[in-house]
């Protein structure tokens, strides 16, 4: 079911020409733009270090998936993405090329950043206590008692995931690369992938989340957000 409504997505965007392409492209550049601004302040080795580790790993990525899919499919005749597709048809190849081209970059970039605002904000996500794993996660984000602080809290939570879904590009050129394989049919599909895929991710966000909490509640640091980061 979960793929079927995958690929009637993919297709009712194919179906709407170019404009949902260029408004993706633009919301991935706006997105670095405005990550820039919000990060702006942060200048701690322990956020930028692991955000540049995890930016390298979702560039690795995208651009694996970037050249195996040109180099399979040079004319992106048999590209699944209808948002690079649809460049193709509608502004020619050249110009299609470098549409995905940045926009794998600036996507990796937006991906760093974002894991730079999960490690700056994740106190945000702290409980006022826990005692173990499930009850950090029960109560996780129980001190967030505005609007604006629950939005930031569940923005923090998006930023992780954001950045770990970006691992799935390796899988997908790896698909590709196979290419009619017999080994192909025995491989989990791109949906089944990503459910997976948010299970190990949501599996390390509750292990990193709740040792980073541990470590502030033992060393006395408050349980907050620096003021640079509100």
């Amino acid at each position: 079911m979960f793929e079927e409504e995958l690929f009637r997505l993919l297709s009712m965007l194919e179906g709407l020409g170019l404009w949902p392409s260029v408004v993706a492209w633009l919301v991935v550049a706006g997105g670095c733009a405005i990550m820039t601004v919000v990060l702006r302040h942060e200048r701690s080795n322990r956020v930028w270090v692991p955000a540049a580790i995890v930016g390298t790993l979702a560039l690795a990525a995208n651009l694996t998936d970037y050249f195996v899919t040109l180099a399979l499919s040079p004319d992106l005749a048999s590209e699944a993405n209808p948002l690079w597709r649809n460049v193709a048809a509608g502004w020619g190849l050249r110009v299609a090329k470098w549409y995905g081209l940045t926009g794998k970059i600036l996507v990796s970039c937006l991906a760093a950043q974002m894991f730079a605002f999960f490690l700056a904000n994740l106190p945000r996500l702290y409980p006022s206590r826990a005692d173990s794993l499930g009850e950090f996660l029960r109560r996780m984000g129980d001190r967030s008692k505005t609007r604006r602080d629950r939005v930031l809290a569940l923005f923090t939570l998006f930023a992780f995931f954001f950045s770990g879904i970006q691992l799935l590009y390796f899988y997908i050129a790896f698909l590709n690369w196979l290419d009619g394989a017999l080994l192909l049919d025995r491989l989990p599909s791109v949906p089944s992938a990503i459910l997976l895929l948010l299970l190990a991710i949501s599996a390390a966000f509750a292990l990193v989340s709740y040792r980073a909490f541990l470590r502030a509640a033992s060393s006395g640091k408050p349980l907050h957000a620096r003021r640079s980061n509100r």
